[in-house]
């Protein structure tokens, strides 16, 4: 009876590459999709992770095209030269900061700093505290109703006429803002802005949920939905590429123009970031047919940076970002709008040491030394507030104060 030889044990090696890609953002398989072997091909998941944690290198692929590349990719996304000459040592006791390292390795998961700020989730005001201070509508819940009940500051309100000026003369625009900014908001003004006021604007919203699965193909297929629905689409990419450029070129020579508005553009994948740069560039002699607004968090910043995707500098280039900012000398007037719109006077709610009291509540330490994070954001300043004026009717404090702020 023939006997099966034993398998070599191979023991986890990692070198220092797979700490350095952890340390500066940079997912294993981008690193992979950079490296072009000897047969044309990037290298593969598995032939990455045998270099990454094995030391195992491939035997069609030189090693030295695949240091040269991986070096090339890293020098862009300002790796020092002092690391890039240790890429290759094996480290297996080395850990990157502020990195939570898998638990595989055998290693401590590092400790990352939390920010004790307000929850996002929506709180209500209670029948009690409404009684109490004499409100009869909750004046953070489904508080827009019109373009009156937005408040705008000037950041916001250069953002806001910057996505109208993209919508209506055209352009390519990112609005990135926190969880709870406002963005929102802003997509529905400009919407409701562009029916309201006529403007030949027409409005393009792929729905898929997912935004992460949005393709060309997708954007193609929204794009013929929302110009024209009775339109059956073509089944091909390329069927499909040709009835959007003649949609698109027969609504602009009837005077309209268009607006291809993507929330949740966080979620984007690079690919469908510089297929954007393509939508963007149909024209119809020297008019661009399409303009682009995206809408998304600061995840959405950091895939605009070209130190982070230099595969997609064409689209980054091209693209200017709006940031939208809390509202910290704006929190007073922003809560009297609010109270205004229900009827009610802000000096009735809070006491005049309240305000600095909120702005410390919601300010913290970052996590290096670039300063403190603030984080009055309308939806956070309306659940700090909210619970503020619960605990108010609580305790039968006629209003709010630092102190009942602080025992938040």
């Amino acid at each position: 009876m023939s006997q099966t030889a034993p398998k070599t044990e191979l023991s986890f090696k990692p070198i220092n590459l797979k700490w350095v890609l952890l340390e500066y953002g940079i997912p294993q398989p981008r690193w992979a999709d950079a490296i072009m072997q000897s047969h044309g091909k990037a290298l593969s998941r598995t032939g990455a992770s045998h270099i990454i944690n094995w030391g195992l290198w491939p035997k069609l692929t030189p090693r030295e095209a695949i240091v040269t590349a991986t070096e090339r990719m890293l020098r862009d996304r300002g790796v020092p030269e002092a690391t890039l000459t240790t890429l290759w040592d094996f480290a297996p006791k080395a850990q990157p900061q502020l990195t939570r390292v898998r638990a595989r390795t055998g290693q401590t998961l590092p400790a990352i700093p939390q920010i004790d700020i307000e929850p996002l989730e929506v709180v209500m005001l209670s029948a009690q505290a409404k009684s109490q201070f004499k409100i009869f509508r909750d004046p953070f819940t489904d508080d827009v109703q019109s373009a009156d009940d937005i408040f705008l500051s000037a950041d916001q309100r250069y953002i806001r006429e910057a996505m109208f000026t993209t919508a209506r003369h055209g352009g390519f625009l990112a609005v990135v803002g926190e969880s709870g900014a406002g963005k929102t908001v802003l997509r529905r003004d400009l919407i409701d802005r562009v029916q309201r006021e006529s403007h030949p604007v027409i409005v393009i919203q792929p729905r898929l949920i997912d935004k992460g699965t949005l393709t060309a193909g997708s954007i193609c297929e929204a794009i013929i939905d929302d110009m024209r629905p009775s339109t059956k689409t073509r089944r091909s990419l390329e069927g499909k590429a040709r009835q959007v450029e003649r949609i698109l070129t027969d609504s602009s020579r009837a005077g309209n123009t268009h607006v291809l508005l993507i929330e949740e553009a966080h979620d984007l994948s690079v690919s469908t970031l510089k297929y954007l740069k393509r939508f963007w560039e149909l024209e119809d002699g020297f008019k661009k047919l399409l303009s682009i607004i995206l809408v998304g968090q600061p995840e959405l910043k950091n895939k605009l940076d070209e130190r982070m995707n230099y595969e997609a500098r064409e689209v980054i280039r091209r693209c200017e970002i709006a940031e939208l900012m809390p509202l910290n000398a704006h929190l007073e007037n922003y809560l009297a709008l609010k109270f205004k719109r229900v009827g009610k006077d802000l000096q009735d709610i809070c006491e005049a040491d309240a305000f600095d009291a909120m702005r410390a509540r919601l300010t913290r330490p970052a996590r290096s030394n670039s300063g403190a994070v603030s984080m009055i954001y309308p939806l956070i300043i309306n659940n700090l507030t909210t619970k503020a004026m619960n605990l108010c009717a609580e305790i039968g404090a006629p209003r709010i104060n630092a102190d009942l702020v602080k025992a938040l």
